[in-house]
């Protein structure tokens, strides 16, 4: 058996791990939230007994997941309690603890059934803005223009939601660093030199920022749209909550997997129970840096709103 390298928490979960986490703060053992997740080390097979194949990297089942990262290391998830992680000799140690810190924490959270949305979400005068998009559609430089205006954000790509009790969907902050490429970061005034990067062969590096921990309650939900059109002016309008669930739905994170597994019904309700209590928005924008700024104003003025 291996030695515990650090007791770490990340999303309100407490993390036992035989892996070194830089990125994440160190708590006591004695302050571990209940229910904390074992991240070992040890052997983890190719495939999964009795799983759907997702693909020949990905196996799942509901209590279980399997995926391998050729080159870096094999990871099997199980009943939101423990992540047995089996690295490659030659893998960077940076790029093993990126993909259990990105994509298996994700999974890990599913398994404990919390709603991870594709979403930075910013802490507002009445509640909690999340605005949703896929990946490479600006939400990092959103809430890092929004923190540089003195909000505080919660969340950075994975917006993580309980939604367990009906009427009282909370935002549970995921956030101790924005993930942004270096011209993000350029315009913003940073430099990347001296921040760590997520991933050894991607210039995207994590920009640290000030704790929030305590969970806060989902106000709105703004779903991110382009524009092709430079000269289009920002327009925002409400979305009704049977148009806005489908469009939660699809911006879960791994919705694939909750589809491939029947787990769609407990996405449904999940995405329901916080539309019950969260209004939605669809704001379309022009791409471009050039119209960062105008998006940004729309957004604080959402944060700002009671």
């Amino acid at each position: 058996m291996n030695l515990v390298a650090g007791v770490y928490l990340i999303g309100g979960i407490t993390l036992i791990s035989e892996i070194a986490l830089p990125e994440l703060p160190l708590i006591q053992q004695q302050s571990a939230t209940p229910h904390p997740v074992q991240v070992r080390l040890g052997a983890v097979a190719n495939h999964l007994p009795g799983a759907v194949e997702l693909d020949p990297d990905c196996f799942a089942t509901p209590a279980q997941y399997l995926l391998n990262i050729p080159g870096i290391a094999r990871y099997l998830v199980t009943a939101g309690c423990e992540i047995v992680v089996d690295p490659d000799d030659a893998a960077p140690a940076l790029d093993v603890r990126g993909y259990l810190l990105g994509s298996i924490f994700v999974v890990l959270c599913q398994q404990r059934g919390l709603l991870p949305l594709h979403a930075s979400a910013i802490a507002g005068k009445s509640g909690v803005v999340a605005f949703l998009a896929n990946s490479g559609q600006g939400k990092s430089t959103i809430a890092a223009h929004l923190a540089r205006r003195g909000f505080r954000v919660l969340a950075d790509d994975v917006c993580l939601i309980d939604a367990t009790q009906p009427g009282s969907s909370m935002v549970i902050p995921t956030a101790p660093w924005l993930k942004l490429w270096r011209t993000s970061l350029e315009n913003l005034g940073r430099k990347a030199e001296g921040l760590d990067r997520v991933f050894t062969d991607d210039d995207k590096y994590r920009l640290p920022l000030a704790p929030v921990l305590t969970p806060e309650p989902i106000l709105r939900l703004v779903f991110l749209e382009g524009n092709a059109i430079p000269s289009a002016s920002i327009e925002i309008e409400e979305v009704p909550r049977v148009q806005a669930i489908p469009l939660l739905m699809n911006l879960t994170h791994h919705s694939y997997l909750l589809d491939a597994t029947s787990q769609q019904e407990e996405n449904f309700l999940r995405c329901g129970r916080v539309l019950s209590q969260a209004r939605a928005y669809r704001l379309i924008r022009p791409w471009g840096l050039m119209h960062l700024e105008s998006t940004v104003d729309v957004l604080e003025n959402l944060l700002l709103d009671d």
